[in-house]
This record gives structure tokens, sequence and C-alpha cells, in this order.
């Protein structure tokens, strides 16, 4: 429900192999297959993460992982599939990249069953507080900028949090939001609710940083 919490994981990594087919099918048979088996599980999506007309994805796949709290989430890292599921990282996966965060959920995420397709679009970011500092930029995205956001045509699910540890080029936030498609993003930023959070985006985001994922349900 809105205002509900979760706690995300999102890894994004390259394959090791060459052979990206083989690399992606014992991914999907077998990877996806023990992280799906973590308890306490809520939300699992994963996908290829694309580029856009301005920049290369920086990575090859990506995937967001959400728990009740931090608490469910050390717990399930501490399970029974844990050793295999490191030895299969370290055997198929390369330059990792993890972020977590506490969240809240604004837009509850649609029912998905197992292998329903998606799009992501999950954005780490700071936020612009010259003059007024970081506390004042953070209640005005929270008051105003999610306002805009949640009223995007489309929009499937949205979630809001604070990336656990020392912010990364002054990226502290994270937001996640999830449509039915590609295309379906596309319209949600041509509508007029997306032009307005476009503007609002333009004077409020700083030093962004982008997944985009062509996803699908893994749960």
């Amino acid at each position: 429900m809105a205002g509900g919490a979760m706690y995300l994981n999102l890894v994004a990594f390259n394959f090791i192999g060459a052979d990206l087919d083989a690399e992606e099918r014992h991914y999907l048979e077998h990877h996806v297959a023990l992280a799906r088996r973590f308890p306490g599980l809520r939300m699992y999506l994963a996908g290829r993460v694309t580029g856009s007309r301005d920049s290369k994805p920086e990575r090859f796949r990506a995937a967001i992982i959400g728990f009740d709290d931090a608490a469910a989430a050390a717990a399930a890292m501490q399970s029974e599939i844990v050793p295999a599921l490191v030895a299969d990282t370290q055997a198929h996966l390369a330059d990792l990249i993890s972020k977590s965060a506490s969240c809240e959920t604004i837009v509850p995420l649609d029912s998905r069953g197992s292998g329903q397709s998606c799009f992501v679009m999950a954005a780490e970011f700071g936020l612009e507080h010259a003059g007024s500092g970081l506390d004042a930029a953070d209640k005005r995205y929270r008051s105003a900028h999610v306002a805009i956001a949640r009223r995007l045509p489309g929009l499937r699910g949205y979630m809001i949090g604070k990336l656990d540890g020392e912010p990364e080029d002054g990226r502290h936030r994270i937001a996640v939001l999830v449509f039915d498609s590609h295309q379906a993003l596309r319209d949600a930023y041509r509508s007029e609710q997306g032009q307005e959070l476009i503007r609002d985006e333009n004077a409020t985001i700083r030093n962004a940083r982008v997944w985009r994922i062509d996803a699908r349900a893994e749960l």
C-alpha cells in the first residue's frame, strides 16, 4: 500500500564469459532460481540494461530485489542458499555494482506473476540545495516532485528512498518507477504530467545515474 516500506537492493553487472547467450541461459536457469529461494523475498525484477540516445548502458544486466525491511534482507543473506549464490556470482558475474536503500512505496507495484514483462527506471541522484540546505531540498522533493511523478500515466509501481552508506558523487536518493513497457515510459514522459516532471527534474535533480531495465518479474 502507499506509505508501506520495502528494503531494496539493486545489482548491476556484466558476465565473465564471452558467450553471452550461454551466460544468459545459465543466469536465468540457475542464478535466478537460487535467488528466488531467498527467505522473505517480496519482489524480484531482473533484465537487460538499455541505453539512451545520449549514453550506452554501464552494465549488461541488472536486478532489483525487495524485502520488508533491512532486518529481513540481512537474515536472507545468512540463509543456506548464500554459499551457492556467492560461488555462482564469482564464477559468472563481473563488474558488480550494488546499491541498497530503505524505501517508501508511493504507488504499490501491480501484482505480477513470474515471467511477466515490465520496464524499470531506477535513478540514483542528488538534489539541488544551494541556499536552502539538504533537509529543505528533501522536503521539497517529497512534497512537490513525488506528487508530480505519482501522476504519470501508466505508472505501475513507484518507490523512493535514501541510499545506504556515504553518497557517491552527491547521490543520496533512489527512485524506482515501473511501467508495462519502454513505450509506456516514453508515453508517460511525453504527457502533460511528464513534461511537468522533466521541468522539475531539470530544476532540482542533480548528477542522476539512471538504470533503464527491460525486465521481467521473477517472483
